[in-house]
C-alpha cells in the first residue's frame, strides 16, 4: 500500500509540474505576442510581390512572415489555427503574388486559416526586447 501511495504522490507531482510548465509557456507566449504587437505598424490590406522567405509562429492565431530579407509582417488569422505553434511547415494560399487580408489563407496540416490582418513589424527590435525580457527573468 505504501508503494501505491508513493506512486500516486509522484504522479501527482509530475502532473502539477507539467501544468506549471504549460502555464509558464502560455505566459511567455502572451508576452511575446504583446511585444510583437507593440512593434507592429498599422494594418495593410495587401503585400504586393509577396514571396515567403521565412516564418515564425507567435500564438495560435498569429505568426510572423518574412517576405524579403528582414521585411516581416505580423499576420493574424480568424480564430485559432490548430497546430500553428507546433507546425514544421506552413503554406500560403494567395493569388497573383499578393498576400491579402480577409481573402488569403495560411495552411497548416491541411487546415486553411483565413488571414484577418497583416501588419508590418520591426521584428529585429521586437526580438531584442524579447531577449532582454528573458535575461531579466
Amino acid at each position: 500500500m505504501s508503494a501505491m501511495r508513493t506512486l500516486f504522490v509522484l504522479a501527482a507531482c509530475l502532473l502539477l509540474a507539467a501544468c506549471a510548465a504549460a502555464a509558464q509557456r502560455m505566459q511567455m507566449e502572451r508576452e511575446e505576442l504583446a511585444i510583437y504587437q507593440s512593434h507592429a505598424g498599422e494594418p495593410v490590406d495587401q503585400v504586393r510581390t509577396f514571396r515567403m522567405h521565412g516564418w515564425q509562429a507567435v500564438a495560435d492565431r498569429s505568426l510572423l512572415l518574412e517576405t524579403r530579407l528582414n521585411q516581416w509582417y505580423l499576420v493574424d488569422v480568424f480564430g485559432p489555427c490548430q497546430g500553428l505553434q507546433f507546425a514544421h511547415t506552413i503554406g500560403v494560399r494567395a493569388a497573383m503574388n499578393m498576400l491579402r487580408a480577409r481573402f488569403d489563407h495560411i495552411v497548416v496540416d491541411g487546415q486553411s486559416c483565413r488571414i484577418e490582418s497583416i501588419r508590418p513589424v520591426d521584428a529585429r527590435a521586437a526580438r531584442e526586447e524579447i531577449r532582454e525580457l528573458r535575461r531579466q527573468q
